[in-house]
């Protein structure tokens, strides 16, 4: 079953000088071009993870380009496979043509440095999607915390414009790693739906990371999506485990299902950004998920909705055409 993926972190990859043989065309990691082929990916997001300030050797840009520059030479070298896709008029011709369509995305908005300026020009660049905050306070607002003062945090004012100037251009807004506040901050000032691109149900698994059963059904009101996230520490109850199992994966896609309706579920896998001990550990063992999924009930019908077509209506209504 053909499939399209949210987030995954192996564009970090480039974050140092990649090792002999390593490339997003064939690596030891989980995500590389011959394994999306092979499984039938129509769409995978591409992340630049910013990790601190102060655990880089460079800016913000410089690093920024230090991940982008590759992810378009690799994309020029397997052009007759897979391809840069900034509209949806993009990835529909892209379909047709036999090509996965390539999305660059921001994970966390701190190089967008309180400028409209710098967010028009990361949409020229192609990035189609901004995961707002990563772990740390910026010029969008505040994080996920275990701390209940941030928690409740909101959008900055300068946040709150970029989410209008977002909608706009034709950019994603996730809300992943923010805070609840600036959940409820985005749930009201977006005009098109929004998304969590790696995130899994917060009544399962009590990862700040993870939504609440409320924020659920406002994204799902919204038109948006949650991509299930399958990192061990975002799937069970214990925040130590270790094992990322199909069975896990199966009782949130369930939760979400209760909660938000079909229309909600996509996939986020995460991948290459965590460790542990993963049952589905690269995109040609998505299968293992749907055959479970269909044989707990879910028709043939709704598994594709989870696999490409929420994902599909949600690029429809948000993207430039």
């Amino acid at each position: 079953m053909r499939y399209i993926d949210f987030h995954c972190d192996t564009l970090s990859l480039y974050r140092t000088t990649p090792p002999a043989g390593e490339s997003l065309r064939q690596n030891s990691g989980c995500v590389d071009f011959r394994r999306m082929r092979e499984a039938g990916c129509s769409a995978q997001f591409f992340a630049v993870f910013f990790p601190p300030a102060d655990k880089l050797d460079t800016d913000d840009f410089s690093y920024f380009c230090r991940l982008y520059m590759p992810f378009l030479r690799e994309l020029e070298i397997c052009r007759d496979s897979v391809a840069l896709t900034k509209t949806y008029g993009d990835y529909v011709k892209h379909r047709q043509e036999g090509r996965t369509s390539a999305f660059l995305t921001l994970e966390d908005g701190r190089l967008l440095r309180n400028s409209h300026y710098n967010l028009d020009f990361l949409f020229e660049c192609g990035v189609r999607l901004i995961t707002l905050t990563w772990n740390g306070p910026n010029c969008l607002g505040w994080p996920n915390s275990d701390d209940p003062t941030v928690m409740k945090q909101c959008l900055t004012p300068f946040g709150r414009e970029a989410v209008e100037h977002m909608n706009r251009l034709g950019i994603l807004v996730d809300v992943s790693h923010l805070s609840d506040g600036g959940f409820w901050d985005v749930a009201e000032i977006s005009s098109k739906p929004f998304i969590a691109s790696h995130s899994n149900a917060r009544a399962l698994s009590p990862h700040r990371r993870n939504l609440t059963d409320p924020m659920i059904r406002r994204l799902a009101e919204k038109g948006g999506v949650i991509g299930v996230n399958f990192a061990p520490f975002f799937l069970s109850p214990d925040l130590n485990n270790t094992k990322s199992t199909v069975s896990l994966l199966c009782r949130h896609i369930q939760h979400l299902y209760r909660i938000g309706g079909l229309e909600c579920i996509v996939l986020g896998s995460d991948w290459d950004g965590f460790e542990g001990d993963l049952e589905i550990p690269d995109p040609c063992a998505l299968p293992l998920l749907f055959e479970e999924l269909h044989r707990q009930g879910f028709p043939a019908s709704a598994l594709e909705k989870m696999a490409w077509g929420n994902a599909e209506r949600v690029l429809m209504d948000c993207l430039p055409s």
